[in-house]
């Protein structure tokens, strides 16, 4: 029997146990360890936000999902590895103590890296849960002041929750944009192509942008943020009255005893998902290091890979199924700018653009469709 500890319960954890629960023998052992008993669809939070969809449309229970597999859930934290015992440290409601493993997933997710950017904790919104995107709903529900900002922080991976927020809002202040009562500003540390992985399509972007009335500043590295301002670390100041920013990322303190992390401490792994210089351990989603942002279509493709070599090792056959790192993701602007974009950051002959409403329409579809499949 093979103990198979998943730690982590977001995209990638969940589509690495359903596929391993699936594939693999009863005889083995799987636990999965996360610190929430719900899971939570994050690309719904920018809908929920502006009362687009409701709470039960983009969480469910994921200890019952896991029930039904016949996976064995821990609702805690996974605080330490010791690669050396092959042991991992839980510290939660359900467990507290050290747990041993024979194969290894880690799907924990990023840590907000919020030091970086003081002031961002209590003067500016994020998107980055259900309760702080509700708080950001009522702040836009309340608001009636005239600068509102959105946008990327230097080391956040989210590009499209900016993108589609600042939509939502020209889409919400309509009116009040066309009597310039009020305006909504973009900002970007870097350009648009950076964010999204060096693919081109900023011409097409900018353009919906400018159609909706939004303003767009790149080069931009926000630095800190104060009650009424915007700061970077070039000597810009943007005043806003209502601030939307997507904070930084980094892996967590514990990956460090791996020896296997970059300088901003993502798990480094191969083509095959796992850890660098490590047996039997891989990771997935946020926690990897790969360059561009980070899309939850990512985490799953990454999860697929990884479970088809873990069942690979564990049946003693070397992996052959390999991870190529590309974006495919939609930018609903909630109409006919709406844009649809395919691009290979590893292979940048993959590149498809198209735009219309039918992607807003099949964002929304492919999110419902998504989830009654592992609900």
């Amino acid at each position: 029997m093979a103990r198979i500890l998943i730690a982590g319960g977001g995209f990638g954890g969940l589509v690495t146990a359903e596929i391993l629960s699936a594939e693999l023998g009863k005889e083995h052992q799987i636990t999965l360890v996360a610190p929430n008993r719900m899971f939570t669809f994050y690309p719904g939070l920018v809908q929920l936000a502006f009362g687009a969809t409701s709470i039960e449309d983009i969480r469910f229970d994921l200890e019952a999902r896991l029930n039904e597999l016949k996976i064995h859930f821990v609702k805690g934290n996974v605080t330490g590895i010791d690669r050396y015992d092959c042991t991992v440290d839980i510290v939660g409601d359900d467990y507290n103590g050290t747990m041993n493993y024979d194969f290894l997933v880690l799907a924990t997710g990023p840590q907000l890296a919020i030091d970086r950017v003081p002031g961002f904790f209590d003067k500016s919104h994020h998107l980055l849960g259900v309760d702080p995107a509700l708080r950001f709903g009522k702040a836009v529900q309340d608001f009636t002041g005239k600068n509102i900002v959105v946008g990327l922080c230097p080391g956040a991976k989210l590009p499209v929750a900016v993108c589609e927020t600042a939509f939502a809002l020209a889409n919400r202040f309509e009116m009040e944009m066309a009597a310039e009562d009020v305006n909504i500003r973009v900002i970007f540390p870097e350009s648009l192509e950076s964010a999204f992985g060096g693919a081109h399509f900023s011409a097409q972007l900018e353009k919906a942008f400018s159609k909706h009335g939004i303003n767009v500043l790149y080069d931009i590295p926000i630095s800190e943020v104060t009650t009424n301002e915007v700061h970077s670390s070039k000597g810009h100041v943007i005043e806003h009255d209502l601030l939307m920013l997507m904070p930084p990322f980094r892996g967590h303190e514990m990956f460090q005893s791996l020896r296997a992390v970059d300088e901003n401490n993502f798990l480094q792994v191969d083509e095959f998902m796992r850890v660098k210089d490590m047996l039997n351990v891989f990771a997935v989603g946020d926690a990897v290091a790969f360059t561009g942002p980070k899309f939850a279509h990512m985490a799953v493709r990454q999860a697929k890979v990884a479970a088809t070599n873990l069942k690979a090792e564990l049946e003693g056959r070397q992996p052959s199924e390999a991870y190529c790192h590309e974006i495919a993701t939609i930018i609903n602007a909630n109409g006919p700018d709406s844009i649809y974009l395919h691009y290979g950051i590893w292979d940048q002959e993959m590149y498809k653009l198209k735009q219309g409403r039918l992607w807003s329409w099949a964002k929304d579809f492919h999110a419902a469709r998504w989830q009654r499949q592992h609900a």
